[in-house]
């Protein structure tokens, strides 16, 4: 019953918004997370609108989207979300949003999408996990010319601009990319997670992940699973949890103070209020000295 409602409020806004795609001249662009507007926003400049679901601070996993998002999503041109099990309520909205809308996810971009009929994404391999934009050599050889691809097709009046800004971005990336290398040239590699965000970063930089307190958003660990980090922690030599905004920091503080470690801020969405998080660049820029700060606090494993 629940899904029929939902199904039909979808089309009566897909209806009663129909037709308004673009907006003072610059085409409309619904995202379900921030990072998915920081690049578009890189590529698309004052062409785009750009409307991120998700708000800061909230996790994409237990997002309910409301009737104003449906409304956002209805009277965009283009609704681009993740996949890959991250936001994967974003198809009912793309569904419901009727077919002037265009849709796209970047885990299909990428050749990657899998149907999932579960609620939380299991990214044991760096092929199904979906965090992609957090390596920014990714970014720049797949996921930027798949969205300007995108952009051209959906606005080809403004091809020049958009290609101009994806060169422009494409060299961004790669000064990116050894700045976040030399930021990271630390000899201790190994890091906890709280949430298990970061492979793809992690591979890019050679770092290696120890542990991850919620394997699953929501899912936290049992008695003996708490044990076993704070004896991996000691063992690995470890001083630090990586937190995220989008969860209760008290478990990992609790697990933090078992081990003697601190805790470290971590954010793979960024924040629009905050000026070190408001960008691409600034975002893993933060991130990356975030991992600094919890590599240097690292002591000597045990025997």
């Amino acid at each position: 019953m629940r899904t029929l409602a939902f199904a039909l409020l979808c089309f009566v806004y897909a209806q009663l918004s129909s037709g308004t795609a673009r907006a003072d001249g610059a085409m409309r662009v619904v995202v379900t997370i921030h990072p998915l507007a920081l690049i578009l926003e890189q590529l698309g400049g004052d062409d785009l609108e750009v409307h991120v679901l998700v708000p800061p601070g909230a996790s994409p996993h237990a997002f309910e989207p409301r009737p104003s998002d449906l409304l956002q999503v209805a009277r965009a041109r283009l609704f681009v979300s993740v996949g890959g099990g991250l936001d994967d309520w974003a198809a009912r909205l793309a569904q419901g949003a009727g077919e002037a809308i265009e849709s796209h996810s970047m885990f299909a971009l990428l050749g990657r999408e899998t149907d999932r009929d579960q609620d939380h994404h299991d990214h044991t391999d760096l092929e199904n996990d979906p965090h992609v934009w957090l390596d920014p050599i990714g970014v720049r050889d797949a996921i930027a010319p798949a969205i300007t691809k995108i952009l051209v097709g959906a606005d080809p009046a403004n091809e020049a601009r958009y290609r101009e800004r994806h060169l422009e971005f494409r060299q961004e990336l790669g000064a990116l990319d050894r700045e976040i290398a030399g930021i990271l040239a630390v000899e201790s590699r190994d890091y906890l997670a709280f949430h298990n965000a970061w492979r793809l970063f992690a591979a890019r930089y050679a770092l290696r992940e120890i542990a991850v307190v919620e394997e699953a958003a929501g899912e936290q660990p049992t008695p003996q699973e708490f044990a076993n980090l704070v004896r991996d922690a000691r063992r690995a030599g470890v001083g630090a949890v990586l937190i995220e905004p989008q969860f209760d920091p008290r478990m990992a503080e609790t697990l933090g103070q078992a081990f003697d470690g601190i805790t470290v801020l971590v954010d793979p969405l960024g924040d629009p209020r905050d000026e070190f998080r408001s960008t691409y660049a600034g975002l893993l820029r933060f991130n990356a000295r975030a991992f600094r700060k919890a590599l240097e606090a690292n002591r000597t494993a045990e025997p």
